[in-house]
């Protein structure tokens, strides 16, 4: 293997790794949390008020709050209630908007602080399932009033939630991102192998372009005239002809031979009989063959030649025989 090939499949699986390693990380550390806070909102959402209420209970017991009231009270909205609780010196109420639709503004707030009052509170809690919009923040915040949505609310509830609910949804996040995770390797294995097989013949073609532009822009050497006489019959003597004779086809044939074995992808190159080239290669199909026909297509009574292409070292595949010309 050549170093421009060499070196294209080692930045061709650092890539893969690096792009693999930046996925799993992705999608075991972000996606998978989110996953599961959205699974999880939506099992509270699905609970009855009276489960949901016992659940808030149980949590804010945790944070030294009891229930100072009878039970929760319902307003006439089914998923809007309230809790009134106590820290042993001040009161507490909790509001309640038990859904996941819920897009909660300054208005909420409003709406509580009224509530506060009528109940002697001096704290109030805004509890939801749903989000609430920087306005709700603000408000709550010179308020006093703590905010718990949808982004803390699985965290605070999930600890009282039976354990086999909170396994399930666990497992279920987990095998999403198993999921996830092999298509991500895939993807990233593809992207590897694609910057493998296309760099060498980018690089190939980027090399070619400046010796290109450089004897283009140089333009033909003036020559004395007397130099031009002596060397007129060499150039005479290298130009390609359509019809050589034995020995000038015998030294097309080993230009040829010589100059693709050079190649990128071919390791070695040389011509079973006089119309058929074989070609030795670790490179694909599509980096060698455009290769092989440029340099035939230079030679006019070369170019119908039969072009035997040996399999890749180890690979399976069989021997093919291909024309970059037909007759």
């Amino acid at each position: 293997m050549t170093g421009i090939g060499m070196s294209s499949w080692i930045l061709g699986l650092a890539l893969a790794a690096f792009a693999a390693l930046l996925a799993v990380l992705y999608l075991w550390l972000v996606r998978r949390p989110e996953t599961e806070t959205a699974a999880g909102l939506r099992a509270l959402a699905n609970l009855r008020w009276r489960e949901f209420a016992t659940i808030i209970g149980q949590a804010m017991q945790q944070r030294g709050l009891r229930d100072a009231s009878h039970g929760p009270e319902q307003g006439n909205d089914s998923t809007s209630s309230q809790l009134l609780m106590t820290d042993g010196e001040n009161r507490w109420l909790l509001s309640c908007k038990h859904g996941m639709a819920y897009r909660l503004g300054a208005s909420s707030i409003d709406e509580l602080v009224g509530a506060m009052d009528l109940a002697g509170a001096r704290n109030g809690i805004l509890l939801t399932q749903g989000h609430a919009e920087r306005d709700a923040m603000a408000a709550a915040a010179a308020q006093g009033i703590e905010v718990i949505d949808g982004r803390r609310l699985w965290p605070l509830l999930k600890p009282f939630l039976p354990g086999d609910t909170t396994a399930g949804i666990e497992k279920a996040a987990r095998a999403q991102a198993k999921r996830h995770s092999g298509i991500a390797l895939g993807g990233a294995l593809a992207l590897g192998l694609a910057v493998a097989v296309l760099l060498p013949r980018l690089e190939t073609g980027v090399a070619a372009e400046p010796a290109a532009a450089t004897t283009a822009a140089a333009g033909p050497a003036e020559t004395p005239p007397a130099a031009a006489a002596d060397t007129a019959p060499a150039a005479d003597q290298n130009a390609i002809v359509d019809n050589p004779d034995d020995a000038t086809l015998a030294r097309y044939q080993g230009d040829i031979a010589r100059t693709l074995s050079a190649v990128p992808g071919i390791t070695r190159a040389y011509w079973l009989t006089r119309a058929t080239l074989v070609i030795d290669r670790d490179g694909s199909d599509q980096l060698v063959w455009p290769l092989i026909c440029t340099e035939l297509e230079r030679y006019p009574a070369l170019r119908t030649s039969r072009v035997q292409l040996n399999p890749r070292p180890g690979s399976e595949d069989a021997v093919r025989w291909r024309q970059c010309r037909t007759v």
